[in-house]
């Protein structure tokens, strides 16, 4: 058994390695791998939210696993409807990993919609690089370029190929013949490095171009076919592709996301082997990816070029058994602020600032060379006690220059681009009455004229008695005020951060405006023009509404003069007639009497009596005719509506009527609703009884169903529901439920009725009490007792006196 176990765990690793092309092609080895998914902690449901969040569909699944050389059925059980809920173990999900970075399939939380050179906003100009790095960690440049779900760097399953593709073994070739033969080979080529031709025989392939071949093939074929020959005079044509490419065995190791073997096609480059393993760590080098094959390195890659150039020199094509390793990074340093891409970035040797900023694709049109600062940690030999870092303001006035100084870094330099100063020099402003207020350049030899002339001008209403000139200070700082008369002959020079105020008249005057309130459209305070009329005001405000008193109004005015009753208001009545409804569809000559207004006019336009828009009430269950009733009058009861419902049904119980009103409590306040207790047989039973409540806009009422148990509940044994027992009392239900608890209160048990009402357990004189005795559809509650804080003496003395009195009047 334990021979059988070794065995299948070897199958499993080979067979969900990539770089297996043989094996995964038995049923029994994909049945093994099915079985070994199946039997651990990895989720179905997450590899299914990895494939859909990648946005690939489970056809497009299955022909990228046939392209990769696995059984295009490997992943099913995780597809649509055959997810099985199950899981895989710890080694299996590893083995799943490889296969889902292999498909372009990443890990959730992944943006797919990250660009490869998408780099965080960096702090605020101002900001010192040691708060800059505590705050926000900064992106490794490069890095996000392997965190995205792509088919970019997939390499390709089939042809074509390039010039210098040499064929080998698992390689397959179709050949095509036309003209006086009409044939289609596929041809595989053997482990031996050869293709068989019908009726041509075997033809040596291995390492030969596809040019190459296709000359050897005019020998080849020409011994069989005679219309293959080169030249004008030939009758048999043919052509040959690649349909099928080889796949070779290479590793990718060292400091990378997913290091393992994984199988590619033999047109993969070092570049996108490296996608599949999920690219360097955080540790590892962008900057000096080697490509090993046997004892030699044949490539460097520089992922930097890549991103920055567009160009990769060391990505060259991977062959069978080639190594990808990434060794641990180079020196790396921080850059900051005002830069295209700030980041962390991997230097090579000689490289310095000027080369850190070409990286970063160069600085921002704001960032100010005078002044990077670079944050640097002591090497040890420089280090004193409480010394271990320091600050250097470099001056890169010629950083931008190829021939300026080059400025070195050290590993674990932070540096810090800062912006130019938010201040702008050599300017004047202008605010107010003019038509284009903002700030302007101060002109040698300005004046206010000049100033104002380039601000269109004055309005019309502009005050020419007095404008201000806010004068700085240059010595303190401070402001002063120059004050200008406009249009005379005083036209100041101006200076430098001057702001000019211009006014006018309307600034200087009282607010005019009157008022309207109460039945028009839009009511409120509305601003007051000269001639305005009464009818104006009405047509400004919306007109009136439908409840409108249109026979007067109410008009208050200021009084001129205040009479001896001290009244400072004058009121009048002031007629209206039909002419101030606006009719529908407007049109019509607007006639009849109107009425002058002046400033601070406050017109009340009064409500018609009795008017007012239909109340409503609901009833619904259990009733002849449930729906939304409109009240009669303001005074209709309970029992008329029920009456126009017709009454309830046979299935109706009245006891358990639920009628709910809205409260607001204040005028601001949204209105909640409040259940009314109401005894719904007594009022159908006698109308005149006076718990037949006069009903209320919005009122709702409920007939329900007849309930036949009563809910037990609280501190009792068994919370439950027991049917309803005519005549029986409180204490028959609380015995149903197991009795009271240990901390059950009988004193203050309470019975909920079912039409909302509530009745609680009295006692009197100590020796008496009354239960109320349950009804249908009730509810029984017992609390639980309140905590003790200690002897009560001033309950014990009125216990004592009441017990004292009950014994007088018994025994006199």
């Amino acid at each position: 058994m334990r021979l059988r176990y070794v065995a299948l765990v070897g199958a499993l690793l080979i067979l969900a390695s990539p770089a297996s092309a043989q094996v995964p092609d038995t049923a029994a080895a994909i049945e093994e791998l099915r079985q070994d998914l199946m039997s651990g902690r990895i989720s179905p449901e997450e590899v299914r939210a990895r494939i859909q969040a990648a946005g690939i569909s489970d056809e497009e699944v299955r022909r990228r696993l046939r392209e990769a050389g696995y059984p295009e059925n490997l992943l099913d059980q995780y597809l649509g409807a055959y997810a099985t809920g199950v899981g895989a173990s710890a080694q299996t999900a590893a083995q799943i990993e490889q296969v889902l970075r292999q498909l372009a399939i990443p890990p959730m939380g992944e943006a797919a919609s990250v660009d490869s050179l998408a780099i965080a906003v960096g702090p605020q100009p101002g900001d010192t690089p040691a708060a800059i790095v505590e705050e926000e960690a900064l992106p490794i440049f490069g890095k996000s370029l392997f965190e995205q779900a792509t088919t970019q760097f997939r390499p390709a399953a089939m042809g074509p190929v390039p010039a210098n593709y040499r064929l080998g073994p698992g390689d397959e070739i179709v050949l095509i013949l036309t003209g006086d033969v009409q044939e289609v080979y596929v041809l595989p080529v053997t482990r031996e490095g050869f293709v068989v031709i019908a009726d041509v025989g075997r033809v040596s392939v291995n390492g030969l171009t596809v040019d190459q071949l296709r000359n050897a093939l005019y020998t080849y074929l020409g011994r069989v076919y005679s219309g293959v020959r080169q030249g004008s005079d030939a009758t048999t044509f043919f052509d040959i592709s690649i349909s099928t490419l080889r796949r070779n065995q290479i590793f990718v190791i060292g400091e990378v996301e997913y290091p393992a073997a994984y199988e590619v096609t033999s047109v993969a480059t070092a570049l996108q082997a490296l996608y599949q393993a999920g690219g360097p760590t955080d540790r590892g080098s962008f900057r000096n990816v080697q490509v090993r094959r046997g004892d030699r390195i044949v490539a460097n890659l520089d992922i930097y070029e890549y991103l920055t150039q567009g160009a990769a020199s060391g990505d060259v094509t991977l062959d069978q058994g080639d190594v990808v390793f990434v060794p641990v990074r180079g020196p790396w340093v921080q850059l900051d602020g005002n830069v295209l891409r700030p980041g962390i970035y991997e230097l090579k040797e000689a490289e310095g600032l000027r080369a850190l900023v070409e990286l970063a694709g160069g600085v921002e049109p704001e960032a100010d060379l005078r002044r990077v600062q670079v944050d640097r940690i002591l090497p040890p030999e420089q280090r004193e006690p409480g010394v271990q870092r320091t600050l250097l303001d470099v001056s890169v006035a010629g950083l931008l220059d190829s021939e300026g100084e080059l400025i070195p870094l050290v590993a674990g330099d932070a540096i810090y681009v800062f912006a130019v100063s938010e201040e702008r020099r050599n300017t004047v402003s202008i605010l107010g009455n003019v038509w284009a207020p903002g700030i302007y350049e101060l002109a040698p030899d300005m004046r206010l004229s000049n100033l104002v002339d380039l601000a269109g001008g004055l309005k019309a209403d502009t005050y020419m008695g007095r404008a201000q000139i806010i004068r700085l200070n240059p010595l303190d700082l401070s402001r002063g005020l120059v004050p200008v008369a406009l249009g005379g002959e005083d036209d100041p020079l101006l200076a430098e951060f001057d702001e000019i105020k211009i006014y006018s008249v309307a600034e200087f005057r009282d607010r005019r405006f009157v008022t309207i309130y109460g039945a028009v459209q839009n009511p409120g305070v509305y601003e007051f023009r000269e001639d305005m009329s009464l009818r104006d005001l009405v047509i400004e405000a919306g007109g009136l509404r439908d409840d409108a008193y249109v026979l007067e109004a109410e008009l208050a005015r200021i009084a001129s003069r205040p009479d001896s009753t001290g009244d400072f208001v004058e009121i009048t009545t002031v007629p209206l007639d039909s002419s101030y409804v606006i009719a529908e569809g407007g049109g019509q000559v607007v006639v009849g009497r109107d009425h002058s207004l002046v400033r601070y006019d406050n017109i009340f336009i009064r409500h018609r009596p009795g008017w007012e828009l239909q109340r409503t009430v609901t009833l619904t269950g259990q009733v002849q005719f449930p729906g939304k009733y409109a009240l009669r009058s303001k005074d209709e009861r309970l029992s008329s509506v029920m009456e126009r419902a017709g009454g309830m049904t046979r299935e109706g119980y009245a006891n358990g009527i639920r009628f709910y009103r809205r409260i607001q409590a204040g005028a601001d306040d949204d209105a909640s609703l409040a259940r009314v207790n109401v005894d719904l047989p007594a009022v159908l039973e006698d109308s005149l009884f006076k718990g037949n409540l006069i009903l209320e806009d919005g009122d709702s009422i409920d007939i329900p169903e007849f309930i036949p148990t009563v809910r037990v509940e609280g501190s009792v044994l068994r919370p439950l529901s027991v049917m309803y027992e005519p005549g029986a009392d409180l204490d028959y239900y609380i015995d149903s439920a197991g009795g009271y608890a240990r901390n059950g209160d009988k004193g203050r048990t309470r019975v909920e009725y079912a039409n909302g009402s509530v009745r609680t357990v009295k006692k009197t004189l100590v020796i008496f009490k009354t239960e109320p005795k349950p009804e249908p559809g009730s509810r029984v509650f017992v609390p639980e007792k309140p905590t003790s804080t200690g002897i009560n003496w001033i309950a014990v003395t009125a216990l004592v006196t009441s017990i004292a009195t009950v014994y007088a009047l018994l025994f006199k």
